[in-house]
């Protein structure tokens, strides 16, 4: 605009030649006078603000949580699992057109969605009762250790020293989700689909504006949820057997004596289909129907059997749950109070019978469908 009143008043000031020349004096005098305005305002910003550089590298990262379980009687506050950590390189450096040696960059994490009712830092995820909290560390030149994303968002600071023009400095933010009981679940399996995006965005310590790149989380999630409906309430951690005589066996191998009857006790709630399976704790991979004995047994040729519903021989599995596991067994649907599994114990001649005691061990692991 000052440029076109200077050609105005050159234009209709040719009759006064003493007024041309001090019209553009004057004109010239605004126009130096907005220059040093326009510098005096550059040179007053931070010296480090036109001069650093980031950018974040890898993102877009997924939830893949697997196999995650949930003990009956859970309180909300509990974590269920910790996922594998992941990592934010920011890759910064100084540019060649400012002399400072060093600035501040600043990475914002941050969701729309609200924490989960009673918590300021765990999330909701499509699960009821399920939420995800996201803790944060850094290396060195960050300032962040252990501190989760309260209320939304959580900013790490990281100062950048070099050389202009310089090698490239590498600012790490690590990144550890959790999954974080909220309430009650829904007993028995659900798939867990989706948690919350989790935007990132940088500022520069002392400048306007800000600089987004893509999100730390996109929200795509998998993993399957096995909500116990069970607990344990009452079981017999040591059941003494009978006395037998070896005479008792002197029929020959498979000779079976001294049963004896006892309770798998569970307090549950309704919603699942209750499977379990039997350990050999001393022989794991035992998949017989015979306990093998411990080595503080002094009898030879005997084992233990188990049976379920008075007559079936129970074999062994793994110590392991989910649908398909070896030798696991149906007990059906889990009721809103005592569930009771009864079992019969009996000794079985496995070999040449030599008296003494006989010790055996054996777990058990419940699933949920």
């Amino acid at each position: 605009m000052t440029h076109s009143f200077q050609q105005t008043c050159a234009t209709y000031g040719r009759k006064n030649n003493t007024l041309e020349t001090r019209a553009a004096r004057r004109s010239a005098g605004r126009i130096i006078g907005l220059w040093l305005l326009a510098f005096a305002a550059l040179v007053a910003a931070p010296a480090h603000a036109n001069n650093l550089s980031c950018n974040a590298g890898t993102l877009n990262f997924t939830i893949a949580a697997g196999s995650i379980s949930i003990p009956a009687g859970a309180v909300a506050g509990s974590t269920v699992l910790t996922l594998p950590s992941n990592t934010i390189t920011n890759n910064c450096w100084l540019t060649t057109n400012e002399t400072t040696t060093s600035g501040t960059i600043i990475a914002n994490m941050a969701t729309v969605t609200a924490p989960a009712a009673g918590f300021t830092d765990v999330y909701p995820t499509n699960i009821d009762g399920l939420g995800i909290r996201y803790t944060f560390d850094s290396d060195a030149i960050c300032d962040t250790t252990n501190q989760t994303m309260k209320n939304k968002a959580i900013s790490v600071s990281c100062l950048i020293n070099g050389v202009p023009g310089g090698a490239h400095v590498y600012a790490k933010v690590i990144v550890t989700p959790s999954l974080v009981v909220t309430g009650p679940t829904q007993g028995g399996v659900t798939t867990l689909s989706s948690s919350p995006i989790v935007s990132f965005t940088y500022t520069i310590k002392n400048v306007g504006g800000s600089w987004p790149a893509s999100p730390v989380y996109t929200g795509a999630t998998s993993g399957t949820l096995t909500t116990a409906t069970c607990s344990v309430q009452t079981v017999a951690n040591s059941i003494t057997r009978p006395t037998v005589a070896t005479r008792s066996f002197e029929s020959g191998v498979g000779a079976i004596a001294g049963s004896q009857t006892f309770n798998l006790g569970f307090a549950c709630t309704t919603g699942a289909q209750v499977s379990i399976v039997i350990t050999d704790a001393v022989t794991p991979s035992n998949r017989t129907t015979a306990l093998t004995l411990k080595p503080e047994s002094t009898a030879t040729g005997i084992g233990i059997q188990l049976l379920r519903n008075a007559n079936t021989l129970v074999a062994f599995g793994p110590d392991a749950s989910g649908p398909s596991v070896a030798n696991q067994w149906l007990i059906g649907g889990s009721p809103n109070g005592l569930l009771q599994v009864p079992l019969t114990a009996q000794y079985i001649r496995t070999g040449v019978v030599k008296a003494g005691t006989v010790k055996a061990l054996a777990t058990f692991t419940m699933s949920y469908q």
